[in-house]
């Protein structure tokens, strides 16, 4: 399948400036005139500018040109570096319509052992990432980092149920679900319960802090990684509707990318509710995600 048709390229004006040989965008292969053979990549990163799943960020639909603004600025690490950018993906009717073509595009790479990097975009859009799956006929353990578990009631908006769809999706391909970096004074104790019950894990951003070194295997047995940028405390990255004064510092977030990076099993990542508008001057919190997904390609070619 041509994927040139679901994609537009990147915006020349985001790489126009760099020059440097040794620059992350000089290493990679982008979506500029020519759509990117991704046969034979080890990873392909997309954007997905969708934020009709929220009722307060709105502005996620400029977050993958800033992320990409501050990661193509950044250097190339160790490894092969067989990297693709299929610029961004084009949106759906409606939302839905958006989760099914993340699904296509990522069970496509998936196929053909290319791991996809989904630039969000509200959180909502990792139930498209989910749904990639379902014809792969294996189970999935499923890692997502947030500070809220996302059981909310349909109201709330879908970046606020999405995990409620996955647990309830059919077929249910759904082997492990494992949540870091909750914060027990912003959840409802029922939600904690509710995975309790159904044997998944929670962890608190306490006991993260307390032991990182514990949270490494339970990072690298994940197949999806979803990573909200809400887990991450607002100091660090204030760019967040929901941007809460505690949580993971910006290294700490890095070395869970890096675990999930040296992960065999991981299959796909996802970084989203990222807002532009809310960030600061300088888009400190798209230069934390830019340095998030370097820690995750460190990881992936250590």
């Amino acid at each position: 399948m041509d994927l040139t048709i679901l994609f537009t390229p990147v915006d020349e004006s985001i790489y126009q400036s760099i020059t440097s040989p040794s620059s992350f965008y000089k290493n990679i292969a982008v979506f500029s005139e020519k759509m990117p053979s991704y046969e034979g990549a080890h990873m392909a990163i997309f954007g997905v500018g969708e934020a009709r799943g929220s009722f307060n960020q709105s502005e996620c639909t400029q977050a993958p040109d800033e992320i990409r603004k501050k990661l193509y600025n950044l250097k190339r690490g160790t490894g092969a570096y067989r990297i693709v950018d299929l610029g961004n993906l084009k949106l759906g009717i409606d939302v839905d319509e958006t989760y099914v073509r993340i699904s296509e595009v990522c069970r496509m790479l998936l196929e053909h052992n290319v791991l996809p990097i989904i630039l969000g975009g509200t959180h909502d859009l990792d139930y498209g990432q989910y749904a990639a799956y379902e014809t792969l006929e294996k189970l999935v353990s499923f890692l997502n980092v947030d500070a809220f578990i996302d059981l909310e009631d349909k109201n709330e908006g879908a970046n606020r149920h999405h995990v409620h769809r996955i647990l309830l999706h059919e077929p249910n391909y759904l082997f492990s679900y494992t949540h870091l970096a909750y914060q027990s004074y912003l959840m409802d104790p029922m939600s904690v319960a509710v995975l309790e019950k159904l044997y998944f894990e929670a962890f608190r951003i306490g006991q993260m802090r307390t032991n990182m070194q514990e949270m490494e295997p339970t990072i690298r047995n994940a197949d999806l990684l979803s990573f909200d940028v809400t887990a991450i405390r607002s100091a660090d990255a204030p760019g967040n509707a929901n941007a809460q004064p505690f949580g993971l510092t910006g290294e700490e977030a890095c070395q869970v990318c890096w675990y999930a990076g040296m992960n065999e099993k991981l299959s796909s990542v996802g970084f989203y509710e990222y807002n532009p508008a809310l960030d600061d001057a300088n888009k400190k919190t798209a230069a934390v995600v830019a340095t998030m997904i370097w820690y995750f390609v460190e990881g992936y070619y250590h």
